[in-house]
């Protein structure tokens, strides 16, 4: 009887285990059910401005990259707290190198970060990862955000290499006719020679050769420093290594191009067509000397007649929008009279009037032009015209379509 009353109490028993077993397993799955079905309900994300982050040739951020922490979507985004961890990564080919890692000691729901200037000059990518708890065991959300890295601008280096000197990205000098460029995004030099420190440090990327012959440095001018001779291509701009600062004052600094802390001296801009310049142009000049007819093509900016006899000039050159602006002047040189015409009448326009026929009739008179567009009102339907630009010294002839000099 012993026996069997100890054989059930050990039934039972087992049963109640498994029992209790069974009901705790019941209740995790309770538990881990409904923390399943409320994180699904405010799933927390990583949002970032800017997308990706700038740096520019010497490594200053453009903008702090904003970190911020939402549940939901829309109108219905609300603003959450979680442990952060940022990393700063070099990354070539499969390899990773971490440069810098912050990891919050508390939940934050806000970040701004900035990538010191002096600092991590290979840096091409941030992680960001948000984390449910400070021992960063329960993961959340991760964002991956691009560094994307301005050009430097090359910029020749006068004086010979000296450890004092502190080079900046872009800079190059010349030694045993090979050209060296400082190559980091952080300013810096190092102990050695750049020759000496390239063949002790092959992978460093702090110096970069280039061996400076002639045609080889034309080519990486020209597609590696955007410089030939005196002149600096950067964009749809060619500029001048020399120019003023703010205040007037010579500089060759032709880096800060784009702010008033450089104009140059010369600006062309392919993409538009525009030129700016602080020095003078000098004026193409061609000289008739006989009475014959002459045909002028306005690839000059001065004609000069020079002839004792009655002359022709028959002008011409290409209509349309591309030829608008040209400008040019005609020169009376001799004793003689000098007759304008255009292979179309009343082309030429004085003080509102138009006109087939300018007549310079004294030595020395001159007839400034400018070709430009007008409405079809103004110009007999034509819509282009040769503005005469002199303020005076014109006067109607009798038959209403000469103008001649006074």
């Amino acid at each position: 009887m012993r026996k069997l009353l100890l054989k059930t109490w050990c039934v039972l028993k087992w049963a109640c285990q498994a029992l209790l077993a069974g009901l705790h397993k019941l209740y995790d799955m309770i538990l881990t059910g409904t923390f399943y079905l409320v994180a699904e309900s405010e799933r927390l994300w990583i949002g970032v401005n800017p997308e990706t982050v700038s740096l520019d040739a010497n490594n200053v951020q453009a903008a702090p990259l904003q970190v911020r922490f939402w549940a939901g979507e829309g109108s219905n985004k609300v603003a959450m707290s979680a442990y952060l961890t940022l990393r700063v990564e070099s990354i070539v080919g499969s390899s990773v190198t971490k440069l810098f890692e912050d990891k919050t000691a508390s939940k934050v729901s806000s970040y701004d970060y900035t990538i010191p200037s002096d600092k991590y000059a290979t840096a091409n990518r941030i992680s960001i990862y948000a984390y449910e708890d400070a021992a960063r065991t329960k993961e959340i959300d991760s964002k991956l955000v691009n560094i994307i890295v301005a050009n430097p601008t090359p910029f020749p280096r006068s004086e010979d290499w000296n450890v004092d000197n502190v080079y900046k990205n872009g800079e190059y000098l010349k030694q045993d006719n090979v050209l060296y460029m400082w190559t980091s995004r952080v300013s810096g030099n190092t102990e050695i020679s750049p020759k000496e420190w390239i063949e002790a440090h092959q992978e460093s990327g702090l110096w970069t050769p280039y061996p400076y012959d002639k045609l080889i440095a034309a080519e990486i001018a020209l597609l590696n420093f955007a410089l030939i001779g005196s002149a600096v291509f950067q964009d749809e701009y060619m500029i001048s290594q020399q120019g003023v600062d703010a205040s007037g004052n010579p500089t060759e600094d032709y880096r800060k191009f784009g702010t008033n802390a450089f104009t140059p001296n010369l600006k062309l801009n392919f993409k538009t067509g525009d030129c700016e310049l602080s020095g003078s142009i000098r004026r193409g000049m061609v000289v008739f000397d006989s009475e014959a007819p002459h045909q002028g093509i306005t690839k000059n900016n001065i004609y000069v007649c020079k002839s004792d006899s009655n002359t022709l000039i028959t002008l011409f050159f290409s209509s349309g929008s591309r030829s608008f602006g040209t400008e040019f002047s005609i020169i009376n040189g001799g004793s003689g009279v000098v007759s304008i015409g255009y292979i179309i009448n009343h082309i030429f326009l004085f003080k509102g009037k138009q006109y087939s026929i300018v007549k310079l009739n004294n030595p020395g008179d001159i007839v400034e032009f400018i070709y430009s567009p007008m409405t079809a009102i103004v110009t007999s339907g034509m819509g282009v015209t040769l503005v005469i630009k002199n303020k005076s010294d014109f006067k109607a002839s009798s038959d209403g379509i000469t103008l001649e000099s006074i």
